[in-house]
């Protein structure tokens, strides 16, 4: 067993975040100056600028410049191996999750929509654009297509919860889903929506989902909050 002792700064990282739990912060609420947390835990404020600096790096911590420095808001981690919905990935939230329809329509596709969903010209299809929230805080934005003739009952209140809870109310089983992620830059409805500049980059996930009868019952155009994601890729030889 090594003896080494733990780096001063370390030891001052993990007393800010116990302290961030201790007094209950949440995201955007302020910690205490660099002098102050010198004179708390007795250390120089090298120390202490150091032990900031390095929860800055792991996104606990952020700092603007002439205010001061924030509680972050914690990175949420979607495994790119795991077929799940939303709602599921944010199970340990869900008291806290909102999904908001921001448009609902029945339109008749373009041709590359009716060839991804595998539909004739004069077949309809549901077309949903959805903001996901948690905490009040926007994560997602999402633009799905879904065939009528799969769900003629659909309904906006149905949208607001979630869209894989509904398709096994109606007894549906998903076999699997086929993904493609795209970078791009945003658009000014998204900057407005996620609160960022037109330079940010994005991640947007094109997926279309098959039901075990092989039928595709959707397609959708997910676009990712660049803060608030990360995306988990564990690989074995």
């Amino acid at each position: 067993m090594s003896n080494k002792k733990m780096p001063l700064y370390q030891k001052i990282m993990k007393n800010i975040q116990d302290y961030i739990k201790n007094q209950g912060l949440e995201h955007g609420d302020v910690i205490p100056t660099e002098k102050a947390l010198s004179e708390k835990y007795q250390v120089s404020r090298v120390t202490i600028r150091k032990a900031i600096s390095r929860l800055i790096e792991k996104e606990i911590l952020y700092s603007i410049k002439g205010s001061g420095t924030y509680v972050a808001f914690p990175k949420f981690e979607h495994n790119l191996f795991k077929l799940q919905g939303f709602t599921e990935e944010m199970q340990p939230y869900h008291d806290s999750i909102k999904n908001k329809v921001i448009e609902f329509r029945l339109i008749k596709p373009n041709e590359e929509i009716q060839e991804i969903l595998n539909l004739n010209k004069e077949e309809k299809v549901y077309n949903i654009k959805r903001i996901r929230k948690l905490n009040g805080e926007v994560l997602i934005i999402e633009n799905a297509y879904i065939p009528f003739e799969l769900f003629p009952d659909l309904s906006v209140e149905a949208m607001t919860k979630s869209k894989y809870g509904c398709l096994k109310e109606k007894g549906y089983v998903i076999k699997k889903r086929v993904e493609e992620f795209i970078p791009r830059l945003p658009s000014e409805d998204t900057m407005e929506i996620f609160n960022i500049k037109s330079n940010t980059p994005l991640l947007e996930l094109r997926a279309h989902s098959i039901l075990s009868n092989d039928e595709i019952f959707e397609y959708s155009e997910v676009l990712y909050h660049p803060k608030k994601y990360k995306f988990k890729l564990e690989l074995s030889r």
